[in-house]
């Protein structure tokens, strides 16, 4: 049976390390790039931090999304690939500092994550409270996730999941650049249906599929009435 996060943990701890020096500041970002964890609920908890360095954000006026891989989206669309982990982050309302009340379970982002390893797959998916670097529309634009909950939706029958429930915590930065966001959701939207054998859309908008634990949660997706709706 795979285990994909012992796998993926040997990508390099000093790439990691790197990407993370340049995300630390919280102006307009101008380029793709990411370093997100997940850490599993669990009595042992076990956590994975991957960085990314393709992708791209687009907008329409309900949401802005943000798309990133750990690989190009030329060698997803060939197949010419291991191992690859895909995010996609849908950002649905705009906090302010010192107006929005921030609960634990307050939610303006839904997120879907997808791991690939070998011809295994597994397809998480939840939601969760970001801040936006940068305005939608600019030529880049990202957020700093400060916290969610992830649980695995679906999957191929060997893949093993250690992480569900899970938290995910970091930081996506993405140039704006529609054709590019929507051709890298439609390509892993296809490798996971060609996987499961079954028809399934790698999108963050909230589904009927979602693990119970999460439920709570994402019927929290409407933004407070304090909120400076920018």
């Amino acid at each position: 049976m795979t285990d994909p996060f012992h796998r993926i943990r040997s990508l390099g701890i000093a790439t990691v390390g790197a990407l993370a020096a340049g995300l630390l500041g919280s102006c307009a970002p101008s380029t793709t790039a990411g370093l997100v964890t997940l850490t599993s609920r669990t009595a042992t908890p076990v956590q994975l931090t991957t960085s990314f360095a393709y992708g791209a954000y687009t907008v329409d006026p309900a949401k802005t999304s943000l798309i990133l891989s750990t690989v190009p989206l030329d060698r997803l669309a060939d197949r010419d690939f291991d191992q690859a982990e895909i995010v996609h982050v849908e950002f649905l309302w705009r906090p302010r500092a010192g107006r929005t009340p921030v609960s634990a379970d307050a939610t303006n982002l839904s997120i879907r994550y997808v791991v690939l390893v070998d011809d295994q797959i597994g397809l998480y998916g939840g939601g969760g409270f970001g801040w936006p670097r940068g305005n939608a529309g600019d030529a880049g634009f990202g957020v700093s996730i400060s916290g969610s909950n992830l649980a695995l939706l679906d999957s191929t029958d060997g893949f093993r999941d250690l992480l569900t429930p899970a938290r995910l915590a970091g930081q996506l930065d993405a140039r704006l650049d529609e054709t590019t966001a929507i051709r890298l959701r439609d390509v892993i939207s296809q490798i996971v249906t060609d996987g499961l054998g079954r028809t399934r859309w790698v999108d963050a908008t909230i589904s009927d599929d979602l693990h119970p634990e999460l439920a709570r949660m994402l019927v929290a997706m409407s933004p407070p009435l304090v909120l400076d709706a920018e």
